[in-house]
């Protein structure tokens, strides 16, 4: 009997003990699973979000992100170059006439910004005469240079030149001087670039200001004809003039005069009454 019993405790032990383990492991599963699908679902998201930065540096680099040690991209390229090559035509047009204009004036102030602009509208009032000779249209040629800084301040640049171009292709007409045109084509940085464009630009900038140059003198030439000829009609006209004036004064009688004989004539009257 006690036998028995003893044998029923100890199964009785047994299966609370199984039942115990039974449940120690089954929370230690369920636990233990939920933390490895935590650490799975947590390394899904570190994997997500390394993809999603990575899709974005890329799609960055395609759109075209500034690098300052990368080279300009091709559009940039040419904008500059096209750029280049307008510079380069206008500056072998402004070399040509600077050069022609420095060969008949001799020499070339400098250009002083700080004028009185009094002066500059002084100077732009004097009108070169046809009877001027060489020295004194160079003379009103230097001044007009050395106001050109001004002029531009008071957005007068373009009558300056306009005057100094003329003053200098009188010049050109009253000297045997023949001017070179090889010294308008000297500057290096243009004529011997490593693109040819560059360097055909600057060659047919200086054709430019060669057919600027004749424009001008052609120009002075036909107003030193309609000055002329301005001129001519001014002195008819004035000659005209005279000589109405002249008969006018021939037939005038004083009124002192009229009102004398008059009183003769009637103290006379009155005498012979």
């Amino acid at each position: 009997m006690k036998n028995t019993q003893g044998s029923s405790s100890a199964t009785v032990w047994l299966v609370l003990l199984a039942v115990i383990v039974f449940l120690g492991l089954f929370r230690f599963l369920i636990l233990g699973g939920v933390v490895v699908i935590a650490l799975a679902l947590l390394g899904l998201l570190v994997w997500l979000s390394a993809g999603f930065i990575r899709s974005q540096l890329r799609a960055a680099q395609e759109i075209g992100v500034p690098d300052p040690a990368a080279d300009p991209p091709p559009v940039v390229n040419r904008r500059t170059g096209q750029r280049t090559v307008e510079d380069a035509r206008a500056t072998g047009a402004s070399n040509m006439r600077t050069a022609w204009i420095s060969w008949h004036l001799r020499s070339l102030p400098p250009q002083d910004g700080n004028r009185d602009p009094r002066l500059l509208a002084g100077t732009l009032a004097v009108v070169p005469q046809a009877d001027w000779d060489a020295d004194r249209l160079r003379q009103h040629g230097r001044a007009l240079w050395s106001l050109r800084t001004s002029a531009r301040v008071h957005h007068l640049l373009e009558q300056v030149d306009a005057c100094l171009d003329r003053t200098v292709a009188m010049i050109s007409d009253r000297t045997d001087d023949e001017f070179d045109t090889s010294l308008g084509q000297v500057n290096d940085q243009y004529l011997y670039h490593p693109d040819r464009q560059v360097r055909t630009a600057y060659l047919e900038g200086g054709a430019l200001g060669v057919e600027a140059i004749m424009d001008a003198v052609t120009a002075a030439r036909a107003q030193a004809r309609e000055d002329a000829a301005t001129r001519a009609a001014a002195e008819s006209l004035a000659q005209q003039r005279n000589a109405a004036l002249r008969a006018l004064r021939e037939t005038y009688s004083p009124t002192e005069n009229r009102d004398a004989h008059a009183a003769w004539d009637e103290q006379a009257r009155k005498i012979e009454e």
